[in-house]
């Protein structure tokens, strides 16, 4: 890293040596942790950010002063490097094999652009795809500009290839062709799995000629190759259709990387659990407990301790979101070597004190 990173993280030194550390498997001082809270910068250099679609997703000026304003506003604490997250919409790569982007205020959306699954076998990616080049456009201009201030996540790639078929024919269709034409399903992720390793490649290959190894989506910094995949549409599936259909798009994308992170959304994908457990070169499970507006307290870290417990005693690594006042009572429950906490709080004052705690916590 650059000492430049210094104007918005000062402590980037102590972080990047605590996470070669961890990813390791050495003993860290204390819990690596992503600490983050609002800030008012006395002399902004951007004054306000520009919500216009799709300008705020594809035009790169706005793109980059959006993202400097949430640089100046935001407090880096612990392994949190001053980032900038190169984001298009959610499963941004089915704009690279023809659904075409539907940019709205808070997301995009695609319209299907299969009929049904015998036109799996005409989709391509196309190097020359004008998604696909603005995407390596935005992440150079932003690397180049960045100076070593901060760092720059891989644009979307094409990854999470079942969720990316769902995208493809829409879910009903995609369910019934699993049961229908399984074969035809599965020829078609495996043709895509060229391409999920080639476009991360790509992408890895344009940052690293501005900046220190891997930062992925999840912004989550490692010394080596690290890349994040996820599989959404298993919550409509069996452990045994997840483990024919999705575990050797894993196994692929993580075999081609260092460290691999899974995202795990909610908890109709525990049932999955013993399945990625099994991937050699998945490391680390995020949890993202999902939204049960009938139950507040599911978000609560301490109501899913068994998983994490479950998680840990496989040797894997988990990211547990968890608020300021669940950091103690979190960390006295589980094993504190193989835990990264991501700690939202209100202001910087609150977010100090985070840290501190996490230093008297230790390992």
């Amino acid at each position: 890293m650059h000492p430049n990173m210094s104007k918005y993280k000062p402590d980037w030194q102590d972080a990047r040596d605590r996470m070669i550390a961890w990813w390791a498997g050495e003993k860290t001082d204390r819990v690596p942790a992503h600490v983050s809270a609002p800030v008012k910068p006395a002399k902004p250099s951007v004054a306000t950010v520009c919500e216009d679609v799709p300008a705020k997703y594809t035009d790169p000026g706005t793109v980059l002063r959006n993202m400097e304003y949430r640089l100046e506003h935001t407090f880096w604490g612990g392994e949190m490097f001053p980032t900038h997250r190169v984001y298009f919409g959610p499963m941004f790569g089915l704009a690279y094999l023809g659904c075409e982007p539907n940019f709205t205020l808070n997301t995009t959306w695609y319209e299907p652009c299969l009929r049904d699954w015998s036109e799996l076998p005409s989709i391509k990616f196309d190097q020359n795809n004008r998604w696909w080049q603005l995407s390596k456009e935005m992440m150079r201009l932003s690397a180049e500009r960045a100076e070593g201030r901060w760092l720059v996540t891989r644009s979307a790639i094409i990854l999470a290839l079942m969720d990316m078929i769902c995208g493809l024919l829409g879910n009903e269709k995609t369910l019934m062709a699993m049961m229908d034409q399984p074969e035809a399903i599965k020829a078609a992720r495996d043709r895509m799995m060229p391409w999920a390793r080639r476009t991360y490649d790509e992408s890895y290959d344009i940052l690293h000629r501005y900046q220190e190894d891997s930062i992925d989506g999840m912004q989550i910094w490692a010394s080596r190759h690290v890349n994040t995949s996820q599989c959404d549409m298993s919550a409509m599936i069996s452990p045994e259709m997840f483990r024919d259909f999705v575990v050797p798009e894993l196994t692929d994308i993580y075999n081609h990387v260092d460290y691999g992170i899974y995202h795990m959304d909610g908890p109709e994908q525990i049932r999955h659990l013993d399945e990625l457990l099994k991937i050699e070169k998945l490391h680390l499970i995020q949890w993202q407990p999902g939204t049960r507006m009938n139950d507040p307290g599911h978000r609560d870290p301490l109501n899913w301790l068994d998983l994490f417990k479950r998680i840990q005693a496989a040797g894997k690594k988990v990211l547990i979101y968890c608020p300021p006042e669940r950091v103690r009572p979190l960390l006295d429950k589980i094993a504190r070597d193989r835990v990264f906490l991501g700690v939202g709080c209100q202001d910087e004052q609150t977010a100090r004190n985070v840290l501190r705690e996490l230093d008297s916590i230790g390992i």
